[in-house]
């Protein structure tokens, strides 16, 4: 699940699209122009709500997946995280690919191979086949997303790109409420005897009406002039490797028995990631553009909340897993059932961003992600306790009352993060921060999954119940989200006006 903040506009290629929307004001008036601007904003959203509900929709399948295929719990892992991993790796270098080849260009290619890459995931015969066109996929979303925003920022006035910006959000958060209740009416329905397969079918007509309405509405990009980016190959290569070596162990090592070359890898992950900053010191000194812009993690504030939401994201990643797993392999709830179950979550995600972001953390600021925390925390504990106190005869209506409030505490939580981040750096540092923060927001959610993943399967090969593990797992997860109150109080405590228009 990818959480889009790149708000500013990028220079090179994608400047063309502004003029092309000048040009078909004055040919057409407004009216034509409004036209265009509304049919560009629903094909990004299309494009969106795409990685959206694949990001949700697979741990609902994944059960069905593990029958089908026969696939191992490391495998299984493998399926889930593959795809936000290659995203993670790979989302700042496809905004800087637009950047070089056009926005317009690397939209088409990232929409068209997403849905190419649905359509071969839905015909695998093997779980490895399954594990490499998820990551394909992952990349082809790195490709595609970044483009999104800054093709409307392109074709949108200044005045008027905040309020087409503000629809992402619940949109967003009614694909978050559809995606699992969508794969478990699939998987349960077994289309043509498909079992999970059709939950890759519903990218297939999305990914075609998304590629054609792209082709016919975005504007076309415009040559370089004089000051064209280049493309870090070194830094994204750097990057990857290192993001590679953290998340491979985790989610192999218990496979492998954890032999100590797996903590070797592990460790060998920093002296990479400070190369990798090493680097891009050197290279910005050198007139080069960077993969990321340095000047950001000269700002406590910035830094301070990135530890902060990689500690969050990796919780929640982790959450949806356990519980998903938990639900329908102990206690044998159909697709459906499982999906059906998380709508309180998912409904109290809607009000909590709805009343926070409209009302709450223009006002308090920090104290609303705050909230968010606390009842995140106390939500999650409530989960770990239902586990544990009603063991096998757990049903969705004893869920509810903690799910609820931890879909409450999450909605109050993005309403005011992403607010308060770009109110920690200046106004020309927002496109390369909303890429690194989507980047290390991927990164967690595969760590999430490949950690608590590991905890759950590992208490089941300890010969822990799946009740008890499970209760453990989420309540290790609580205590990385309780974690995340003090991390809170680095970030800046109001949320500045500009932000507010952005978000």
């Amino acid at each position: 699940m990818s959480t889009t903040m790149d708000k500013e506009p990028h220079t090179g290629a994608a400047g063309g699209g502004a003029g092309a929307a000048a040009d078909a004001a004055k040919q057409g008036g407004p009216a034509k122009n409004s036209r265009l601007q509304k049919a560009v904003l629903l094909t990004v959203l299309g494009a969106d709500v795409m990685d959206l509900l694949d990001s949700t929709i697979v741990n609902v399948g994944s059960p069905s997946i593990a029958r089908d295929l026969h696939a191992t719990t490391t495998q299984l892992q493998w399926i889930i995280a593959g795809y936000t991993l290659a995203m993670a790796v790979a989302l700042i270098t496809g905004g800087r690919l637009g950047d070089l080849y056009g926005r317009r260009r690397m939209f088409l290619g990232g929409i068209g191979a997403f849905t190419l890459m649905s359509a071969l995931a839905s015909a695998s015969v093997d779980p490895q086949m399954l594990v490499t066109t998820r990551f394909l996929q992952g990349l082809a979303a790195a490709l595609m997303l970044p483009q999104g925003l800054a093709i409307i920022r392109s074709v949108f006035p200044s005045d008027r790109a905040g309020a087409a910006m503000s629809i992402f959000g619940p949109v967003m958060g009614v694909a978050a409420t559809v995606g699992p209740i969508l794969g478990g009416a699939l998987v349960t329905a077994n289309l043509f005897g498909s079992e999970w397969r059709s939950i890759f079918w519903v990218n297939i007509p999305v990914g075609v009406l998304a590629f054609v309405c792209a082709w016919r509405v975005v504007p076309k990009d415009e040559p370089h002039g004089p000051d064209a980016p280049t493309l870090d190959v070194t830094g994204m290569l750097l990057s990857g490797i290192g993001m590679l070596l953290l998340v491979y162990p985790l989610i192999q090592g218990r496979e492998k028995g954890w032999p100590v070359y797996m903590f070797v890898l592990m460790a060998a992950s920093i002296p990479v990631f400070a190369l990798f900053g090493l680097q891009q010191r050197m290279r910005s000194r050198g007139g080069r553009t960077p993969l990321v812009t340095l000047s950001l993690f000269r700002k406590p504030a910035f830094v301070g909340g990135q530890i902060f939401g990689m500690f969050f994201f990796c919780a929640l990643g982790g959450l949806f897993l356990v519980l998903v797993l938990h639900l329908q392999l102990s206690l044998g709830y159909t697709s459906l059932h499982a999906g059906l179950t998380s709508l309180p979550f998912s409904l109290a995600v809607a009000i909590g961003a709805g009343f926070g972001g409209g009302l709450l953390a223009p006002r308090f600021g920090r104290h609303v992600l705050h909230a968010g925390i606390v009842a995140m925390a106390i939500g999650l504990a409530g989960l770990a306790w239902s586990i544990e106190h009603w063991g096998m005869s757990l049903t969705s209506l004893e869920l509810a009352p903690a799910y609820t409030l931890c879909g409450l505490g999450f909605g109050l939580l993005v309403a005011s993060y992403f607010g308060i981040m770009v109110s920690a750096i200046e106004d020309h540092e927002t496109g390369s921060a909303g890429g690194l923060m989507n980047a290390l927001q991927q990164l967690a959610n595969t760590l999430g999954a490949a950690l608590f993943g590991t905890l759950y399967f590992n208490g089941l090969t300890d010969g822990h119940t799946s009740v008890s593990s499970a209760a453990s797992t989420l309540s290790w997860a609580t205590a990385v989200v309780v974690l995340c109150i003090p991390l809170g109080f680095l970030m800046p405590k109001r949320i500045k006006p500009s932000a507010l228009e952005a978000h």
